[in-house]
């Protein structure tokens, strides 16, 4: 990653916002954070994320709006991965690996559609990071 795809992050800085559009994914490249949820008046824990974690992917896969909170634990350093960026290295990459990469995102697509307009929705908390 170059030095203008770096953000810096201090500690219990708020990353991402649930509900907020998705417009980048991170790539942890030091520190680590907390996946949150709001839930009945209180926050929920999801998950933790360090180094080599990837978050806010809905970004890079249509779009949409972030499913949970991201809060910086410690200082952070973030490679900020746009939905351009992100388009030019899938088409640059080896034409298996493109077609593959592009199958899992269609999937992915799909899959959360599916989930959206289950009726057992009501039932399911699903966080899409």
């Amino acid at each position: 990653m170059t030095k203008a795809n770096v953000k810096t992050v201090k500690a219990k800085t708020r990353i991402i916002t649930r509900g907020d559009d998705a417009t980048a994914a991170y790539l942890v490249l030091k520190g680590t954070a907390n996946v949150l949820l709001d839930r009945d008046g209180r926050t929920v824990k999801l998950g933790d994320l360090a180094v080599g974690a990837i978050f806010g992917e809905t970004a890079l896969f249509g779009g949409g709006v972030y499913g949970a909170h991201v809060e910086a634990e410690t200082d952070m350093e973030l490679g900020v991965i746009t939905p351009e960026s992100f388009a030019g290295k899938i088409q640059a990459s080896d034409p298996m690996l493109r077609a593959i990469v592009e199958m899992l995102i269609e999937r992915l697509r799909k899959t959360n559609e599916a989930l959206l307009k289950s009726e057992t929705r009501e039932f399911m908390d699903i966080a899409l990071v």
